[in-house]
């Protein structure tokens, strides 16, 4: 009886926490100099066989724009692994956990790493799943925090929710046009907007087919990053599209429920940035689209 009850309160439990303390996962790293945490996340995730597929020094680049006070900041990005097209071809929104971003950054005197609450969006797309491919999903996460964990101070807990009723993403079908052609186009469009395209990630070449855009605006960066630092582990944006029924199906985060999670740590301005970034990848498509 006891149980039944507590998994009736847990809705409400999960609802009164502080939504980045369930968003986000941060482990507070033994190394005190910004560069070697960064260097020892590296390795701590390539001793676990998580391959790191590229460094994005963040703080470099918003520095050279002007801002000498911006915190030290870089995003570690790996984790890919076996059969992950399967996964993100019938759960499309995943391709915001996977491949990983780890941010690493200083804060009050630490180097931190935080990670984003994986289960999240696995609980909400868990239906679209066989059991195997959700355990490829969480197998990848158990050995990111483990790896974290060998270099960290703490040990902190993943909060586990209920399902979330909200989609997590934003998505449109295409009709008329081909994957390759829209996929050309719709970068230059994501591009003229400043949503600057740093890589395609060609997650399956063959059809059907799937990509993922990883996209940075730096000015909205610089903003965000300075109220959430935890936001970085969904950076670089990620932009996913892939072939669908003899269609192109594109999607991205879901701005509207960020803005919604987000709410209280957030200034009015950058409010307004989270949705001036909604409008300008919703303008790049109807571009592509040629409306």
């Amino acid at each position: 009886m006891l149980r039944f009850f507590l998994l009736l309160m847990l809705p409400l439990f999960v609802l009164a926490m502080d939504p980045m303390k369930v968003m986000y996962v941060t482990y507070n790293l033994k190394e005190r100099e910004f560069k070697a945490g960064v260097e020892a996340v590296r390795k701590s995730m390539e001793a676990q066989k998580l391959k790191v597929l590229r460094t994005l020094t963040i703080s470099d680049a918003i520095r050279a724009r002007g801002n000498q006070a911006f915190r030290n900041y870089y995003v570690v990005f790996g984790c890919e692994f076996e059969g992950m097209d399967r996964v993100l071809l019938k759960a499309p929104a995943l391709s915001n956990v996977v491949p990983c971003s780890v941010a690493v950054y200083e804060e009050g005197g630490r180097v931190k790493a935080t990670v984003v609450n994986h289960s999240i969006f696995l609980t909400r797309y868990r239906a679209n799943l066989t059991l195997s491919e959700r355990r490829a999903v969480s197998d990848v996460y158990r050995r990111l925090h483990s790896a974290l964990a060998k270099i960290s101070t703490n040990r902190p807990i993943v909060p586990q929710i209920p399902p979330l009723k909200e989609d997590l993403v934003y998505e449109e079908v295409v009709e008329g046009i081909d994957f390759e052609t829209f996929k050309t186009l719709y970068k230059t469009s994501l591009d003229g907007v400043n949503m600057n395209i740093l890589d395609i990630m060609d997650v399956r070449r063959e059809s059907p087919k799937f990509s993922i855009f990883l996209a940075c605006n730096l000015s909205y960066g610089e903003a965000i990053l300075k109220d959430i630092p935890q936001f970085g582990t969904l950076a670089p944006c990620r932009v996913y599209l892939y072939e669908k029924n003899g269609k192109v199906a594109t999607g991205y985060i879901n701005i509207p429920f960020l803005l919604k999670t987000y709410g209280k740590h957030l200034s009015k301005e950058n409010a307004e940035i989270f949705k001036r970034a909604d409008q300008d990848i919703k303008q790049a498509l109807k571009e592509t689209k040629g409306e």
